[in-house]
C-alpha cells in the first residue's frame, strides 16, 4: 500500500508553486517558493497590519521627498507604490524567482499610462534598493487590448510582464505575441475572490489546459501561471500546470494534508488519464467547486485535448481581437476581465 504524501510537496513536484502573499512570514514558514505575486488589494490588506506602521511612515516621507520627479502621479498613488515595493523587495531573498507587482488597475484601458506606470515601478524599485536585480521583478498588467499592447512595448524596453485577469484563449494568444513572461488565467472570476458568498458557475479549467497546450504546441516561451482557486481541490485539479500561485491559507491547508500520490494524480486535468477521459467528452465529475457530482464537466473542456491547435494571431489586428474576445465564452470572458477596475 502506497504511503500518503504531503500535498504541498506533491504539488511542488508537479507544478511551480508560487506564494500570493506580501507577508514575508508565509514565505519563511511554507517555502521555498519560486515567485511571489501580489496586487494592490494584497498590499492594502497587508499594510493594515499594525506592524507595518513604521513602513507606512517611511514610504509617505519618501513619496513626499520625490514627488517633484513624478508629476503625472498623485502623492497617494506614489506612496502606495513605494509601500507595495517595500513589502515585496524583502521577500526576494526568501524565494528563488521573481517578485511580481501590478500596475494601477485604473489604467487597464490606457497603453501609455500602463507603460509609464511599469517604468515607474522599475525606477522606484531601484530607488528603494539600488542593488536589486531588476531581472527579478515582473510587472502584472491587465489582459485588455490596451494592456497587452503595453506589454509589447514594455518588452522592447526590457521590462518583463505578466498578463493578469485573463479569461480566454484569445487573450492568451495575444499575451504570447506581446512577449509576456507569464499569463495568469483566473480560474474563478474576480468577484469570487472578494465575495465568499459568490460562486463562479463556470471556472475556466478548460482555458487553462488549452492555453498551456497551445503554448507547448507552438513553442511559445510564455508560461501559464494559474491563480484564483476557491479551494485546494481546484488547485489539485491543475497539478501539472506550468505554475500556480496561491494565498497563504490555501498553502497552509495543503501543507497539512496527506493522500496517496496515485489518487491525487488521477484528479489532475493534466494527467494522461484525465486527458484520455476529456477526449471522450467527460470527466470523473463536476469540478466547478472541486466536487464530484453527475459526471457533468461544468467548466472543463468538453472537446478533445489532443491534436494540433490552429496557430492564431491578433497582435496587429485590433478589430479581429476585439471581435474574437467579445465572443469568447458567450461574452463572459470580456465581462470577467472588466471586473479588474
Amino acid at each position: 500500500m502506497e504511503n500518503p504524501t504531503n500535498l504541498l510537496e506533491y504539488l511542488k513536484s508537479k507544478t511551480q508553486v508560487d506564494v500570493d502573499s506580501l507577508d514575508i512570514r508565509v514565505s519563511v514558514e511554507l517555502g521555498p517558493f519560486v515567485d511571489c505575486t501580489s496586487n494592490q488589494a494584497d498590499a492594502y490588506t497587508e499594510l493594515l497590519n499594525p506592524r507595518h506602521a513604521d513602513l507606512l511612515k517611511k514610504t509617505a516621507a519618501l513619496a513626499n521627498e520625490i514627488k517633484a520627479h513624478y508629476h503625472s502621479v498623485n502623492f497617494e498613488e506614489l506612496a502606495m507604490e513605494l509601500s507595495m515595493l517595500s513589502l515585496a523587495i524583502p521577500i526576494s531573498p526568501k524565494i528563488t524567482g521573481a517578485i511580481l507587482v501590478m500596475v494601477n488597475p485604473l489604467y487597464s484601458y490606457s497603453t501609455p499610462k500602463i507603460v509609464e506606470n511599469a517604468q515607474r515601478l522599475y525606477r522606484l524599485c531601484q530607488f528603494l534598493e539600488p542593488n536589486f536585480d531588476l531581472s527579478r521583478i515582473i510587472i502584472k498588467v491587465p489582459s485588455t487590448w490596451e494592456g497587452l499592447q503595453a506589454c509589447r512595448k514594455l518588452k522592447s524596453l526590457g521590462v518583463k510582464t505578466l498578463a493578469t485577469t485573463l479569461f480566454s484563449l484569445e487573450q492568451a494568444v495575444l499575451a504570447a505575441e506581446a512577449g509576456c513572461i507569464y499569463i495568469s488565467p483566473f480560474l474563478n472570476e474576480l468577484k469570487a475572490t472578494f465575495d465568499p458568498s459568490y460562486h463562479d458557475p463556470k471556472p475556466i479549467f478548460d482555458i487553462i489546459v488549452e492555453a498551456q497546450r497551445y503554448y507547448e504546441q507552438h513553442s511559445c516561451s510564455t508560461r501559464v501561471k494559474a491563480c484564483a482557486a476557491v479551494n485546494v481541490e481546484q488547485i489539485l485539479k491543475l497539478a501539472g500546470v506550468h505554475a500556480f500561485t496561491a494565498p497563504a491559507d490555501q498553502l497552509r491547508e495543503l501543507s497539512t494534508m496527506e493522500e496517496s500520490a496515485a489518487k491525487v494524480a488521477q484528479r489532475s486535468l493534466f494527467s494522461k488519464e484525465m486527458a484520455s477521459e476529456r477526449t471522450n467528452g467527460h470527466t470523473n465529475g463536476d469540478v466547478t467547486n472541486g466536487d464530484v457530482t453527475n459526471g457533468n464537466t461544468n467548466g472543463v473542456a468538453n472537446g478533445p485535448t489532443s491534436g494540433t491547435m490552429e496557430k492564431l494571431s491578433f497582435i496587429d489586428d485590433e478589430a479581429k481581437f476585439r471581435l474574437a474576445f467579445a465572443r469568447a465564452d458567450e461574452g463572459r470572458a470580456q465581462l470577467k476581465t472588466a471586473q479588474v477596475r
